[in-house]
């Protein structure tokens, strides 16, 4: 599930492109722990997916990861259900807009259950396939066009009997026909918001208009920042003091030769002199003393770092009106959101006050990713409007009773909890504690996004402290000749870069597999086969049985997961690497079966598979990479590491015949060929 998944938006932009049918109304399929799934969630899922009842068992257990989640989410933050309650009555009018729309209207044709279903019964012979029984749930939209065809005869015969363009056009008459009279049935009016004038916005966003903070300061340049925190180890008593040092020891000789004056500057600005944005500055300065000595800083796009001496802080101030007008202006112009009274009304039904401001900032409020801009509201308005209309025609045909309705409204809550769920249970739990966080920031920066400050880098800072030795000497290795020369210390900061996002999936994945694992789920369906990977074990199995049918890429997929997920594992990681060499190795993906073998036996050469990953090596680059020179490096190395191994035999044979440029081998196929 998307982090950030939005519930509103999925929901505004269903277009009439799908009936008050049942389907399979109540029948259990699963409980997980005190969620239930039931048949209708099942099937709901199915078509969502495009899938057909082959995938029901993976669609059956993507369900049952989710309510694990759900269930655990509602434990850890039982407020979550309330929220649900009170807030699911802003989604039924949507929602049944969407039951209208996508099936009734689209899927159904307009047609009755009963009179879909009694077509299907007495000609079932035109929606068997492959000689197996199907559902009507799965075949619904194709009867409805069946039976509309068979009623409609004559048109469909007046429009030369082309199925494809019958049925577009129909649908097309059908959206456009329901759109115009529901809306004259049930009239909605958006109301037309008028914006303030330049004067008016600007007092009511007066605090977007401030000067920057600004400082007077003077500071001392170094490159070594731990010479630099020694320079200051002993307190400074004055600016005359600091002077002396800047004038002494700083490397900027601009500043220098002026006592290390750097003048006033603005946060978040770049300094003068070469100095560049300083990461921090702000966080050591505001609201501080004069005379404050700040930590070391780093700059931005240099090695340099600083320590400053504040002469004078300059808190923002409100500009006047007359010198930011055209800012104001152009910032209307360019739309800027337009902040109006909870009480302004957006949407009028029936002449009265149907959706105010009020409840569009609750909707945001409750939408974790929703961005606050005229473009959300509009979105939101125009929808709703339409909802309005739609929902009471919904409602007139009943079909706050379909299996449709229910299943959204099941799939719709667990998408909320999961998405507030994310929110509040976020990583928090990873990180290291403040002091050390701090510490590392004032010597370091933010390694990967430096122009961050202290409070936007804590998760870089404590994933790059926690970092995985595992996934750094893994990428080191397997990536060796893109590092040759270079240490792994040289390399960590690209190396957890290009990592992080990924060991955040992966953590987040663990996760949800670790709460899977511990679920009470009870199957309610004998013949439903429902696979669950929640532990390394499972995956190990899974891993195992696709490679025994051949099924290489699935089977790598398995082994990868187990060696994303669980990266501080070395038994587990060192098992994956091994395994995926063999595989790649049985794929004839020859270039990175021998970058994983080279890479397990640097990472663990005392491993009773270390000469094996050696061996396997030499071999690949000898007999399918037909590299003799570094295979014969690689073979050499091997009697010098393992003089008592079993597989010595074989290594002396490989020598041998590489040095004879093949004429071993081609000795040994003629004796052979001669012996057959």
């Amino acid at each position: 599930m998307n982090k950030k998944f939005l519930f509103i938006s999925s929901l505004c932009c269903a277009a009439l492109m799908g009936c008050n049918g049942i389907g399979a109304g109540e029948d259990k399929v699963a409980r997980v722990d005190n969620e239930i799934i039931y048949a209708e969630d099942l099937d709901l899922a199915i078509k969502l997916s495009g899938a057909d009842r082959s995938s029901e068992g993976q669609i059956a257990s993507d369900l049952i990861a989710k309510a694990a989640l759900v269930s655990k989410a509602l434990q850890e933050f039982p407020e979550l259900g309330s929220r649900w309650d009170a807030y699911s009555k802003n989604l039924e009018d949507r929602l049944l807009t969407l039951v209208y729309q996508r099936y009734y209207s689209m899927e159904c044709l307009m047609f009755s259950d009963a009179d879909l279903r009694n077509y299907f019964n007495t000609h079932k012979s035109e929606f068997v396939k492959d000689s197996s029984e199907v559902q009507f749930v799965d075949v619904r939209g194709a009867v409805a066009e069946h039976l509309l065809i068979s009623r409609e005869a004559e048109k469909f015969k007046e429009a030369g009997g082309d199925t494809v363009n019958f049925l577009q056009q129909y649908r097309r008459n059908l959206m456009e026909t329901s759109i115009k009279e529901i809306n004259e049935k049930y009239p909605v009016k958006i109301e037309k918001i008028v914006p303030p004038d330049a004067e008016s916005y600007y007092e009511s966003h007066k605090e977007e208009f401030k000067t920057a903070h600004a400082f007077e300061v003077y500071h001392v340049q170094m490159e070594d920042s731990a010479a630099l925190a020694k320079l200051f180890q002993t307190p400074v008593k004055d600016l005359e003091q600091f002077k002396h040092l800047a004038a002494k020891y700083s490397e900027n000789k601009e500043t220098a030769a002026n006592g290390g004056y750097v003048g006033k500057v603005k946060d978040g600005f770049a300094l003068p002199y070469g100095i560049g944005i300083i990461n921090g500055l702000g966080d050591a300065l505001k609201g501080k003393p004069e005379g404050t000595i700040s930590p070391v800083l780093a700059t931005s796009m240099t090695p340099a770092r600083h320590v400053f001496y504040l002469v004078k802080e300059f808190p923002p101030e409100v500009k006047p009106f007359d010198r930011v007008k055209g800012d104001v202006e152009n910032r209307m112009l360019n739309g800027a959101f337009l902040e109006l009274d909870s009480s302004y009304v957006l949407i009028s039904k029936n002449g009265k006050p149907y959706f105010t401001e009020g409840s569009f900032l609750n909707i945001l409020a409750e939408e974790p990713g929703m961005p606050k801009n005229n473009r959300s509201r509009e979105r939101i308005v125009r929808s709703l409007a339409e909802s309005a209309s739609f929902a009471e025609e919904a409602r007139s045909l009943k079909l706050e009773r379909s299996w449709e309705y229910r299943a959204f409204m099941r799939q719709t809550r667990g998408n909320y909890i999961l998405a507030h769920y994310e929110e509040m249970a976020v990583n928090n739990n990873d990180l290291l504690p403040e002091d050390t966080l701090k510490a590392f920031f004032e010597k370091n920066g933010n390694p990967m996004r430096p122009r961050l400050g202290f409070e936007d880098s804590k998760q870089d800072i404590s994933d790059y402290i926690n970092f995985p030795e595992n996934i750094l000497k893994h990428e080191y290795y397997f990536n060796n000749m893109l590092y040759k020369g270079r240490s792994i210390e040289d390399v960590r900061k690209q190396v957890v870069s290009n990592n992080l996002s990924g060991l955040r999936a992966a953590r987040k994945a663990r996760r949800e597999a670790d709460i899977l694992a511990a679920a009470d789920v009870r199957l309610f369906r004998n013949d439903l086969s429902v696979l669950t990977l929640a532990t390394p074990a499972d995956l190990i199995r899974s891993a195992d049985s696709l490679y025994k049918m051949l099924a290489y890429d699935a089977s790598l997929a398995m082994w990868k997961k187990v060696r994303d997920r669980y990266p501080e594992n070395d038994s587990l990681y060192a098992l994956a690497t091994f395994q995926i060499a063999q595989v790649e190795s049985e794929a004839e993906r020859f270039s990175m079966a021998e970058a994983e073998y080279y890479t397990y036996y640097m990472m663990w050469p005392k491993s009773p598979d270390a000469e094996k990953a050696m061996f396997s090596r030499g071999f690949v680059l000898n007999e399918n990479m037909h590299k003799d020179t570094l295979a014969l490096q690689v073979l050499e190395e091997f009697q010098k590491t393992y003089p008592n191994s079993d597989l010595g035999k074989d290594v002396d044979w490989l020598i041998e015949n590489i040095k004879s440029g093949g004429k071993l081998a081609e000795d040994l196929m003629k004796k052979i060929e001669a012996e057959e």
